[in-house]
This record gives structure tokens, sequence and C-alpha cells, in this order.
């Protein structure tokens, strides 16, 4: 029987965060999880965090000329919005 118990591995140790009722000796595979991201920054309006950075150089060139945008006074749209201009520009909407 698999049974799935969370753990932290800190110092070369695995330290359960629950025990494991009746078992003395088991063998066990470690799934390693990356850590929680702190609030990752989200994209619509204004909010946006000055201090994201993307991953990459293309993402950090966006994100540029969207702050630019937002600075200029664009009005962005969301992604109903988006979607809705796609469409009207294919000739989708008539």
């Amino acid at each position: 029987m698999l049974t799935t118990i969370e753990g932290i591995y800190e110092n070369g140790a695995v330290r359960l965060l629950e025990p494991l009722p009746g078992v003395i000796r088991a063998r066990v595979v470690v799934t390693v999880l990356p850590e929680p991201a702190a609030a990752t920054p989200t994209l619509p309006g204004a909010s946006h965090p000055q201090h994201f950075r993307a991953a990459t150089d293309l993402g950090q060139r966006l994100v540029t000329i969207r702050r630019h945008a937002i600075a200029n006074g664009l009005n962005l749209l969301n992604q109903d919005e988006v979607l809705e201009e796609i469409r009207h520009r294919r000739g989708e909407d008539e």
C-alpha cells in the first residue's frame, strides 16, 4: 500500500510532518517539490509590481513595453476584451 506523507528536507535529513502509525521500517521514495513562490505578480491593470523581473530577455522587453504603455495612459484590456478584439479582427463577430 502506498501512503503519501508531506515532509521537509533540511540539512541532509527528511522530517515528516505527520506520524506513520504502525510503520517501523519502510522503503520510501522522495519527491522534491519546489518551494512555494512568494505571491506571483499578476499582469492585469496598472497594479503590476515594479520589482517584477521576467525570466527571459523577451519577457523583460515585453514588461518594459507594458510599463511604458501604462505610464502613457494606455488602457489595458482584460482577457475577455483581448479575445473579443481577436474575434472582431478575424471577422468572427459578424
